[in-house]
């Protein structure tokens, strides 16, 4: 009997690891095809452009560009390297970060963005090391046309409701990384602020 049940435990143990190592290969791989699909949208966004004179003026379309994929977030300092994409629904956020919708275009002058994430429970994935940045650390959105540059300003942590972090702030280019917290629960939202810095 005890043999029995120690097999068992043993047949249950190798399934769950199985599963885990196909979710997180399965998210590794859907990482990655968004990822490729950003940089093939760069490239198209390169060639696109049209010279007038010395002048170049990027073609309008590419900012209206229906591509799901709006950039990618990078900190080096949590080894997080991850494809955004456009609003923070439940099915976006369940493949990669997402932009809350309704505010302003990361890198505008007095104006807030903000990017939320799941903690995915693996380690380095998504938003769930976001609670180790530190005020001062620095991160890069690349988006289609540009890459913008952040520093940390201020971490809290807010109840869901307190939208009002997420109000603009004169004179700075304001972008907020929001995951629910603590760790396995929606009970507080960690906001980490950051303001678009040159380099």
């Amino acid at each position: 009997m005890k043999k029995y049940v120690g097999n068992s435990l043993i047949g249950i143990g190798l399934l769950l690891f199985f599963i885990v190592s196909y979710g997180v290969l399965e998210n590794e791989q859907n990482q990655n095809e968004l990822m490729e699909s950003f940089t093939s949208i760069k490239t198209e966004a390169a060639s696109e452009k049209v010279y007038v004179g010395a002048n170049s003026v990027e073609v309008q379309q590419l900012k209206e560009s229906n591509s799901e994929v709006v950039g990618i977030l990078k900190i080096p300092s949590i080894y997080l390297e991850s494809p955004v994409l456009e609003g923070a629904t439940p099915e976006n956020l369940n493949r990669a970060l997402g932009v809350i919708t309704g505010l302003d275009e990361p890198g505008e002058l007095n104006g807030s963005a903000a990017i939320a994430g799941h903690q995915s429970h693996i380690f380095g994935q998504f938003l769930n090391r976001l609670n180790e940045l530190q005020i001062g650390d620095r991160f890069e959105l690349e988006t289609k046309m540009d890459t913008l540059r952040y520093e940390v300003f201020n971490i809290q942590i807010v109840k869901p409701e307190n939208v009002d972090i997420l109000e603009r702030q004169k004179g700075i280019s304001l972008l907020s990384l929001i995951t629910c917290y603590p760790e396995r629960s929606n009970k507080f939202r960690l906001v980490v602020q950051a303001k678009q810095v040159e380099n």
